[in-house]
């Protein structure tokens, strides 16, 4: 059983470190092959044209050079965490909330360990977390040519 993720817990961190951990998260989802976009307002997504995204990558990297950590503990813990909310916003962890709620509805007639099965599963490796002005990927693999 693996402790539980601290991607959620900002209880006590500074401003500087919440940006931080935000642009070495968005630095990992640029880094992808997947096109990226910031919620809006309902369903709206603002979508990052491919040719902005060498600016956007410049912008964070400034951004994570300017607020994360010269301590190599406190720099891998903000990695981590980077890392952690990454895992938090993936495919798999939406996955996971989705069947947890085909689980619980009650039609499914769900045994109660399947129901506490998924939710350590959950609680382990999906924080429920959220951001604002942040890039997200739209997890659908794109081929550049």
């Amino acid at each position: 059983e693996s402790p539980p993720r601290e991607v959620a817990d900002t209880v006590g961190a500074s401003p500087e470190d919440m940006r931080c951990v935000d642009a070495l998260f968005q630095l990992e989802v640029l880094a992808g092959d997947w096109k990226v976009y910031k919620p809006g307002p309902g369903n709206e997504r603002t979508y990052l044209n491919d040719r902005d995204r060498p600016a956007e990558v410049a912008r964070l990297s400034a951004e994570r050079d300017a607020n994360c950590s010269d301590d190599p503990g406190v720099l891998a813990s903000q990695k981590r965490r980077a890392s952690d909310l990454f895992e938090a916003l993936s495919p798999g962890c939406r996955e996971a909330r989705e069947k947890l709620q085909n689980l619980q509805r009650p039609t499914a007639h769900s045994a109660p360990s399947d129901i506490e099965k998924q939710q350590a599963y959950i609680a382990a490796r999906c924080p429920d977390v959220s951001r604002d002005n942040v890039w997200l990927a739209d997890w659908i693999w794109v081929r550049h040519p």
